[in-house]
């Protein structure tokens, strides 16, 4: 059953435990036990959306049961790692067809498991195909999308969330392209979209300086954003990267001006998630642990 937000929250996405976290017991244990969180934001891959029907109703039937014995509960859900392809923008409409059965197997497994949103990017063209970007926006992607929230609305989920990414290749990387396409979805839709903000995402190759400045993106879309993905950042590193004392003294990413944003703008209900990825090394695996509960303590102090 979903539980309603009527606060901020903050969660972890799952895209970092992917192969690091087999045991579902222990997962849950690191969650709950360790880092004292109340939540987590699930991605697609953690889910197993890759095996067979069999396995993924077993493998999410037990994870189902394990969070709630352990009182872990899920908001949202979105699309991981290796679901960062071009899905719903491909040129071929079987292939289109695929992901719309795929995107909806999703939405349906997330709404069970309690989500209240669950969503990805929009899709992801090539180079080849940038000159004809306004058509495949219109003709394929929001097409492609309205199809699914007419299902989001049949099964109950509250809504659809897109996140703008940082080239245009990947839409939504200008502020002022992020408000044309979250319109554009909106006209016509079942059930609304909304956005999965990531304050450390937007075109850094911009003439303007707000479209890559955290404060801005967040200023201008908090109140349309009931999911934001939160990450340190640092000049040029682009890594998603922990909020430990020694990032945070380099990044821009400040949890204090986040809050005093959200507060200005009345920005209630957000789910805050930390969406952080470790290099396969032994020194960063070695230190994984200490730099996620570092990142959790430093957002829960001003929540």
């Amino acid at each position: 059953m979903s539980k309603k937000i009527t606060k901020r929250i903050l969660s972890l996405s799952t895209g970092f435990a992917v192969n690091r976290f087999n045991n579902l017991n222990i997962f849950s244990n690191f969650i709950k036990d360790f880092l004292k969180l109340d939540y987590i934001q699930l991605t697609s891959d953690f889910m197993m959306l890759n095996m067979n029907d069999y396995y993924i109703l077993k493998h999410n039937e037990k994870l189902d049961k394990i969070l709630r014995n352990k009182k872990i509960a899920i908001n949202s859900t979105f699309t991981g790692g290796f679901d960062r392809l071009n899905h719903l923008s491909h040129h071929d409409i079987d292939h289109q067809k695929f992901w719309i059965s795929w995107f909806k197997k999703f939405f349906k497994i997330s709404k069970d498991l309690g989500a209240n949103y669950s969503g990805s990017h929009l899709g992801i063209i090539g180079f080849d195909e940038l000159k004809n970007i306004d058509e495949i926006l219109k003709k394929r992607l929001i097409k492609n999308w309205h199809i699914l929230s007419e299902y989001a609305y049949k099964i109950n989920l509250k809504g659809l969330i897109w996140e703008p990414m940082s080239v245009n290749r990947e839409f939504g990387e200008k502020v002022s392209k992020t408000k044309k396409i979250l319109n554009l979805l909106n006209k016509g839709s079942k059930r609304k979209f909304k956005l999965c903000l990531d304050i450390a995402h937007g075109d850094e190759g911009s003439n303007n300086k707000k479209d890559y400045d955290p404060y801005f993106w967040l200023s201008q879309f908090c109140n349309n954003s009931p999911v934001i993905h939160l990450k340190q950042k640092i000049k040029n590193n682009h890594s998603h990267l922990s909020f430990t004392n020694k990032n945070n003294k380099k990044g821009i990413i400040d949890r204090t001006k986040v809050i005093k944003i959200l507060e200005k703008k009345k920005s209630i209900n957000n789910e805050l998630v930390l969406e952080l990825n470790f290099k396969e090394r032994t020194l960063i695996e070695k230190n994984m642990k200490k730099e996620i509960l570092s990142s959790v303590k430093y957002w829960k102090e001003v929540l």
